[in-house]
């Protein structure tokens, strides 16, 4: 069926109107236009229907462009748009108005419009061709070919083209500025056939002086960028005049032959443009040749101008997206070093693990052994892992710091208390037996002698309960420090329990609390039960953190990763109880990472640095105990991974 084509609104008396072409949701639709229209992405409150050409297009500006009625024609403004609009071809300067003729072709990006005019044509001057420059802060129109060309014109013409065309598409899956450059000097030997040399110039800074990035001849020679030989004359005016330079038969040009740096180097045909974008020159990139003084034609250059134009936006995305990098990586470590100091014991956990983490997973990319072999990270993986051992401890944010910083079985303040209950049970112990022995003397009377031998027993009674009250606390103490392994229950500690002294009331009073007791009776570390649950959901705050994040698609992984690293191959580990292959190998790196950096770290309160032989030592146990993966272990053991960061 014929597609129809409609107006928006009815006609009326509109002298002028917009065809929308092409294959989307606004294809064949027809605007008119009174004496304004503004064309952009997004509906403008401020302007009525009739006012505004919406086109919902992600590659087209909020406020994209409009055009204005100024006596009898019609006149095209860009309204400053990110991705520019092109009236015919040319690209409109912000600010300057383009007066438009029936059957204009205007370009917002990729969406065609057509101009149709019902008024007599506006007269447009003829503008002055320039043959030695173009202006690089416009970008060039398509080369076209020549009315009367001959065969083989057409044919390279049309090669030139498809060259051009693969531009736009080689530069838009680039990921990484050096691919970039080895990109664009295999399109420039493509799209020159007689060009022999290309270098290209690159700011580091807005202001900094432009640096040799890479330099190649067509044989495949690359040469050391630091050394090769340019032209400052070319260059020089290239990036002052912001303006694209082809020279003929250079040394013949009364304006570059003379110059020894020209004559130097031999070279007798050269284009030099600069990489521009929003008036600023990020580069430029220079094609040359020292045997054919007439290699490069106009249309040469002016295609050279649309590729530097498109690297141009290249490198301000790789730019931008460098500085997008930096700053999750500086809030990221910003964040773990506000954590981290909680807890100054442990300052500094996260950044070590991430920096073993990170030589770890290259280490186990580069093993060959028949388990290893198919693991390979790349570039983007290896970043991911760093992330991920970086914010794995991220949860602790949440975790009580009396709980974080807890040095021993007892707070300080509990073993404080605790200390001065037994002060507190020898007083109870002098006055209860001070006063029995007051009140004997009261009722019986007697001599003096007796009195005195009483009171001689009372004392050594009191004294062997103070020596063994002395003897609990002893043990108390012993049992109040951490311990790194598994250990039994001091029997003592019983004993403590059941004891009871006589408070001034006549009742008796535990000297232990059993809350005490139990904190006491740990035989590993210093966390309660209850307290290590409290440390254990620091894993999942983690992931609940970390997954409320956008990651980009290279850094999805950094939640998952991050969320095993206390899980175990036998399924003992938490928060999940993962086993085997349920565990992602990049976890089970973080978690080598983590034990061994837990082990091996400086003094803490609650334990001593320990020797890295030992702690590898207890990590094979760990091995053999089916807890983590031997095989990586063995990688991280045979590569020094510790050291390497």
């Amino acid at each position: 069926m014929e597609k129809t084509t409609t107006l928006a609104e009815p006609v009326g008396a509109v002298t002028a109107y917009l065809e929308v072409t092409g294959t989307g949701k606004l294809a064949s639709t027809l605007f008119p236009i009174h004496d304004e229209v503004v064309i952009g992405r997004d509906q403008q409150d401020s302007l009525a229907s009739d006012l505004f050409l919406c086109i919902p297009e992600h590659t087209v500006s909020r406020r994209h462009a409009r055009i204005v009625r100024r006596g009898d024609g019609y006149y095209a403004e860009d309204l400053h748009s990110f991705n520019g609009t092109f009236v015919n071809g040319s690209r409109l300067q912000p600010g300057i108005w383009r007066p438009l003729q029936d059957g204009d072709e205007l370009f917002l990006s990729s969406v065609q419009v057509v101009f149709h005019s019902l008024m007599a044509p506006v007269q447009e001057s003829t503008p002055a061709v320039i043959t030695k420059s173009v202006d690089a802060t416009q970008y060039s129109t398509p080369l076209e070919a020549p009315q009367a060309a001959a065969l083989g014109d057409v044919q390279a013409t049309v090669q030139k083209l498809h060259a051009m065309a693969q531009v736009g598409i080689a530069l838009g899956a680039v990921t990484d500025r050096a691919t970039l450059i080895e990109k664009i000097m295999n399109l420039i030997f493509d799209l020159f056939p007689l060009a022999e040399r290309a270098f290209i110039l690159l700011r580091d800074g807005k202001d900094e002086a432009p640096k040799p990035a890479a330099a190649r001849r067509r044989d495949g020679t690359v040469e050391d960028p630091a050394t090769v030989r340019i032209s400052h004359t070319i260059v020089d005016e290239v990036l002052n005049g912001k303006q694209a330079i082809l020279s003929v038969d250079t040394l013949s040009d009364r304006h570059f032959g003379t110059q020894d740096s020209i004559v130097a180097q031999a070279i007798r045909s050269v284009m030099c443009v600069p990489l521009v974008l929003e008036g600023e020159v990020l580069g430029i990139i220079q094609v040359d040749t020292s045997s054919d003084p007439r290699a490069f034609k106009g249309e040469d250059l002016e295609m050279l101008t649309g590729v530097c134009a498109e690297t141009a936006v290249a490198l301000k995305n790789f730019q931008l997206y460098s500085d997008i990098e930096r700053l999750l990586d500086g809030f990221v470590r910003a964040s773990v070093q506000a954590i981290e100091e909680r807890d100054p014991a442990t300052a500094g956990h996260s950044f070590r693990v991430a920096g073993y983490a990170e030589s770890f997973a290259k280490a186990v990319d580069r093993a060959d052994g028949p388990d290893l072999r198919d693991i390979l990270f790349s570039k983007e993986q290896v970043r991911e892992i760093r992330y991920a051992a970086l914010l794995h401890d991220f949860g602790k944010v949440g975790v009580r710091e009396h709980v974080l910083r807890k040095e021993k079985k007892l707070h300080h303040a509990d073993m404080r208390l605790l200390e001065q209950r037994f002060k507190y049970a020898r007083a109870c112990l002098e006055r209860n037996a001070y006063r029995r022995l007051a009140a004997s003397r009261l009722e019986e009377g007697g001599d003096g002698a007796a009195f005195m031998a009483e009171k001689g027993r009372i004392d050594g009674e009191l004294g062997e309960e103070s020596r063994r009250l002395d003897r609990f606390l002893d043990a108390i103490r012993r049992a109040n420090e951490p311990a790194i392994s598994y250990t039994e229950i001091l029997p003592e500690l019983r004993d403590v329990l059941a004891y009871r002294y006589p408070e001034g009331d006549g009742s008796a009073a535990p000297l232990l609390e059993e809350a005490e007791f139990l904190a006491l009776s740990v035989t590993k570390g210093s966390l309660t039960p209850d307290e290590r649950r409290q440390i254990e959901s620091h894993v999942v705050d983690s992931y609940s953190f970390l997954i409320l994040i956008p990651w980009t698609r290279d850094l999805a992984g950094v939640p998952a990763i991050a969320h095993g690293h206390h899980e175990k191959l036998d399924g003992s580990g938490y928060p999940m109880g993962l086993r085997g292959g349920q565990i992602p190998v990049q976890t089970r790196i973080l978690t080598i990472c983590d034990i061994y950096d837990a082990l091996t770290a400086g003094d803490r309160p609650y334990k001593k640095a320990m020797p890295a032989e030992l702690a590898l030592d207890l990590m094979a146990m760990e091995c053999e105990a089916g807890h983590l993966d031997s095989r990586l272990f063995q990688v991280f053991v045979d590569a020094r991974a510790w050291a390497a960061a």
